[in-house]
């Protein structure tokens, strides 16, 4: 019987690397007009700003930046809720609540992406502008060059990032919670004997999971760089070539073809075949290095 499962689950993962190949092999393929064009039609499709349909002019520069930024964003916020939740529930919070309190993180990764996106779109988008937004450009003119105008509306690069970063935080905080709780008991004990506050404890075992903490952050990202439905909702869906200026609404790779894919005709089409080829080769390289940097950490 148990041989039976092995040979289960490894047709399953051999069927998930086809699967994998299959997805690749359509992108490249449909992306082929594009690539017929020569050379420098793909360097201007990476490196130009311009979404033109009108004279067929088409850059998607400002989809790829637009999604790293919000990537980022969402990287740095779910990096500070994801630790601080995972050492609270782990060394802090009593056991008697420990439970639910991992239930009710667990259950924010099974939450659809488009109950956030309306939750992002009505409540976190008007509670960003009048709280953040409005009042760090009002109070300090100076970081509109910066930052960017926002619109009345709300929607922005930096809402999108918070609102993602709040999305894949509950993901984070799974791994790094029981990173926390594999760390041998020996080594707590360790540093309690050598005179150390609950503090400074929790600072070393922080940087003893170190590996596990980034990987769970670069696995996040993974998943943030490729959000559709709830980014669509809430970045703004303008062509911005300035996309730095997070106070701006702005467009990712994955908010681009959701808008842009259903009215696409002509060369648009494989041009936005070859951002979804990005999009995933974004994604398929963040998990190599993962699976890389884990597999070097587990055999030093």
């Amino acid at each position: 019987m148990a041989k039976d499962l092995f040979y289960l689950f490894s047709l399953n993962n051999i069927l998930i690397m086809i699967l994998i190949f299959v997805i690749l092999f359509v992108l490249i393929i449909s992306s082929t007009p594009l690539f017929e064009k020569g050379f420098s039609k793909v360097v201007y499709v990476l490196t130009s700003s311009i979404w033109d349909p009108v004279y067929d002019r088409y850059g998607i520069f400002f989809a790829i930046g637009g999604s790293l930024v919000v990537a980022l964003i969402a990287i740095i916020i779910a990096l500070i809720l994801s630790i601080s939740t995972a050492v609270f529930i782990v060394e802090i919070s009593p056991s008697k609540i420990r439970a639910p309190l991992e239930m009710m993180v667990d259950l924010g990764v099974a939450v659809p992406s488009v109950v956030y996106g309306l939750w992002g779109l009505f409540i976190l988008t008007p509670f960003l502008r009048d709280h953040v937004m409005k009042p760090l450009i009002d109070s300090i003119p100076v970081l509109k060059n910066f930052l960017g105008s926002y619109s009345p509306s709300g929607t922005s690069i930096f809402t999108a990032g918070v609102l993602l970063g709040i999305m894949i935080y509950p993901f984070a905080t799974s791994i790094i919670r029981e990173a926390i709780k594999l760390i041998p008991f020996d080594i707590k004990e360790a540093l309690y004997s050598l005179g150390l506050t609950k503090w400074e404890v929790i600072k070393n075992e922080i940087f003893y999971i170190r590996n596990s903490i980034l990987a769970g952050l670069l696995l996040a990202f993974g998943r943030a760089v490729g959000e559709t439905v709830a980014v669509a909702m809430v970045v703004g869906n303008i062509v911005n070539p300035e996309f730095y200026k997070i106070f701006t609404p702005g467009y990712t790779i994955a908010s681009l073809l959701a808008n842009q894919f259903l009215n696409a005709t002509g060369i648009m089409i494989p041009i936005l075949y070859f951002a979804a080829l990005i999009l995933f080769s974004i994604g398929f390289i963040v998990n190599i290095i993962v699976a890389l940097y884990l597999h070097r950490s587990f055999h030093r």
